[in-house]
Order: structure tokens, then C-alpha cells, then sequence
């Protein structure tokens, strides 16, 4: 992977088993595989763009709400290559239960930006964009 690229990113969650449920149909869809298990965490990983872990949250901990307004993960966004990878992933979520936080639309960010948000079991934000000018003027 290239310097700077992350290597992995990894959430705590209150219920390993019904996370897991939530988030291996779209890690699947995201290109991700599912690695053999290991206790109190569960591991995707994707050939050169890395790996996402969720972990079982400490039982002390597992009543606190999250809240993406304060200091810490706001929300997590996976790139789609098109409006249509954006699409399918929202039709995989419904599917999924997912709460869909806003459907497919074009939002202002950059010109062309195309999303859907949706929350995971235990109220993170996560979002799948297609950005096609985001990175434009961006050396590297």
C-alpha cells in the first residue's frame, strides 16, 4: 500500500455477533473478505486498501451511546466508483435493515458528489460516495 494509506481501521461494537450480521453484507459488497474469526473481534480485509475490524466493546462500556459530535470518529465513508455502486450499496443495505440515515442523492461537497448514509447497529455513521472531483488538483 502506499505511504500514507491506511492500513486499518477498527470500531467497538455492543453485540460482536449482530454486528457482524450488519456489516459482512456490505464488506462483501465492498469488495472485502471475511477472515477466520477470532475471539472479540471479527476482520475484513481487501487487497491493497486494507483491513476493517469491529470489536466487542467492554461490557463496562457497552451501555454509552455514541456520538459523532464528540471528540472522535464523526462518521466512515467507503468510495464507490460509480453512482450505481452507490445505488446498489443503499438497495444491499435496506435489504441488510440498515436505518438509512439520508437515500442516494447528490450532495454539494464537491461537484458530482453522490451518497447514501445509514447508521450501523450501535448508531455510527457510514456513508458510500462516489466523488469523482474530490481529488482533482490533489498531487500523488
Amino acid at each position: 500500500m502506499p505511504l500514507g494509506a491506511v492500513n486499518h481501521i477498527g470500531l467497538s461494537v455492543t453485540d460482536l455477533d449482530r454486528s457482524e450480521r450488519f456489516y459482512d453484507p456490505l464488506m462483501t459488497f465492498l469488495g472485502y473478505s471475511l477472515m477466520p474469526a477470532v475471539s472479540g473481534q471479527r476482520k475484513w480485509k481487501k487487497r491493497d486498501v486494507g483491513i476493517f475490524l469491529i470489536y466487542a466493546a467492554k461490557p463496562e462500556s457497552r451501555g454509552k451511546a455514541h456520538d459523532r459530535y464528540a471528540p472522535g470518529l464523526h462518521h466512515l465513508c467507503f468510495d464507490a466508483d460509480s453512482r450505481d455502486e452507490v445505488d446498489r450499496a443503499h438497495r444491499a443495505m435496506v435489504a441488510a435493515g440498515a436505518k438509512i440515515l439520508d437515500a442516494p442523492a447528490e450532495y454539494g461537497y464537491t461537484s458530482g458528489y453522490y451518497a447514501v448514509f445509514f447508521a450501523d447497529p450501535d448508531g455510527l455513521k457510514l456513508e458510500v460516495c462516489h466523488a469523482p472531483a474530490a481529488f482533482q488538483g490533489v498531487p500523488g
